[in-house]
């Protein structure tokens, strides 16, 4: 189970392990703390973009099939399971606000604000992962050609001319952010 489990996840833990690499690498000469803060930070922003699936289950639509079965795993506490159930039932669940490019968005000018603001570096890290996992979903999404599921909040689906401007800007909000990491 657990490697069905790593099998999922193993491209958003290289994501947030390189992340974690590149943010230690950028201050070496820290204290051990400072280092569990950017590990914790981003092992945590490695799954953030699975919470939706549980506000979906719990809040927007409890009734659904796809929420009584992710509640009957978390009722008995069996989390690998569910995590197992998302991964192989996540389209079921249409009109998703976090893994979308509202969201993205937002988290864009959220990386920018947080990497200046003199705040904890474990939020920074775990900001700044889930923004790189992020933009990881939003290829993924590409790739499988579902790119009216991302931008299901506009009125009409992006160019393809569009999209290349949208990935390159988030990619470069993402270095300009570690590029002023402190």
């Amino acid at each position: 189970m657990l490697k069905k489990l790593f099998s999922f996840y193993k491209v958003p833990l290289l994501i947030s392990v390189v992340l974690m690499t590149v943010l230690i690498a950028l201050n070496p000469s820290k204290s051990a703390f400072y280092f569990a803060q950017i590990f914790f930070g981003a092992f945590l922003g490695t799954f953030f973009l699975d919470i939706e699936f549980f506000l979906y289950a719990y809040i927007f639509e409890p009734g659904a099939d796809f929420s009584r079965t992710l509640l009957g795993f978390t009722k008995h506490g069996d989390l690998p399971n569910a995590f197992l159930y998302l991964n192989y039932h996540k389209d079921e669940v249409k009109e998703k606000s976090i893994n979308s490019g509202v969201f993205q968005i937002v988290m864009a000018f959220v990386c920018i604000s947080v990497v200046f603001a003199t705040t904890y570096v474990l939020m920074k890290a775990l900001v700044l992962s889930i923004f790189a996992n992020s933009i990881y979903r939003f290829a993924e999404c590409y790739y499988k050609g579902r790119v009216e599921d991302w931008f299901w909040a506009f009125k009409k689906t992006p160019s393809k001319q569009t999209l290349l401007f949208y990935a390159v800007a988030l990619v470069g909000t993402l270095v300009l952010c570690l590029y002023f990491f402190k």
